[in-house]
């Protein structure tokens, strides 16, 4: 047994036992193409529940992970709820400060959280009393720029020539020191999400990959160990039965959901900067917003 199916033992076991514990709840699942939300949907499937699935798309067009979702809830016989996020200068407003009056205000936190406000009230819209989703996988894997910055030897490089460089020459202690610090800053904003949603809509959210066994089960493992042949290996054999054309639909390769062609990141920063125009960047606003300026 390799380094990658061993792992995908742990998740699944873990996983399936999340599951159970959700018999007695209305799950909702924040689904997108991605392989972590899609792991998360199949768990809940193996046990015999049926939870109503969401994803978000901006009102400007139908992202290809919205399609996917929609897709895979037809797949399934289960019921989709569209989040359809207004990219109206005045709901990326309100939006930004439900996020930053929490006292989250960097750039990540900001646009990647806005989008689960509106998920997290379709949630609460429909019963749902626990939201699921594929969040903290990233850093086991060891697959993000920032990752590559945490790695000392290239601290200082500049950010267009990261390519990942973690995957090369890393020893497992370094690439354990990565997922440690990865974790202990909150980088997924998983904490951020829980927050957020239990005061504004009194929803509890569950994060599978969040289990210590799954943590301790990627120590010691190296970056090709997990990434190859595809990325994130492990998540895609723990539930592989499950995916597929007419089953659950996963993408093959790694996108992060807010730059991915929703556009999302980039577009709620350019759309609010025509409100304030006398600041020259998202993260300058949202500074600016969380001291009270704007």
């Amino acid at each position: 047994m390799n380094t990658a199916e061993r792992i995908s033992k742990v998740i699944r076991k873990s996983f399936i036992r999340q599951a159970e514990e959700m018999k007695f709840n209305r799950p909702v699942v924040a689904l997108s193409g991605g392989v972590d939300s899609c792991a998360v949907l199949a768990s809940l499937m193996e046990v015999g529940l049926k939870p109503v699935i969401v994803s978000y798309t901006p009102s400007t067009h139908e992202s290809t992970d919205f399609q996917m979702a929609r897709q895979t809830a037809e797949n399934l016989g289960l019921p989709f709820v569209p989040c359809i996020v207004s990219m109206s200068e005045a709901n990326l407003d309100h939006l930004a400060r439900v996020v930053i009056n929490h006292g989250y205000h960097s750039k990540v936190q900001v646009e990647s959280m806005t989008p689960m406000v509106e998920i997290g009230r379709a949630a609460k819209q429909v019963g749902g009393n626990v939201l699921l989703t594929g969040d903290q996988s990233d850093g086991y894997f060891c697959l993000s720029r920032w990752a590559a910055f945490a790695y000392d030897k290239y601290m200082g490089v500049p950010t267009e020539e990261i390519v990942y460089k973690v995957k090369d020459d890393a020893t497992s202690d370094r690439i354990d020191g990565i997922r440690k610090r990865y974790y202990e800053n909150d980088k997924s904003c998983s904490e951020a999400i829980r927050y957020v949603l239990a005061d504004v809509f009194e929803l509890n959210t569950l994060f599978p990959f969040r289990d210590k066994a799954i943590y301790n089960s990627f120590n010691g493992s190296m970056w090709k160990e997990i990434n190859k042949p595809r990325v994130k290996e492990p998540i895609r054999l723990a539930f592989s039965d499950w995916f597929g054309k007419n089953k659950i639909w996963v993408r093959n390769i790694q996108v992060n959901l807010h730059k991915g062609d929703s556009h999302y990141g980039d577009d709620f920063a350019e759309i609010l900067l025509g409100k304030y125009p006398q600041y020259n960047s998202g993260r300058g606003l949202y500074s600016a917003i969380h001291r009270g300026e704007v």
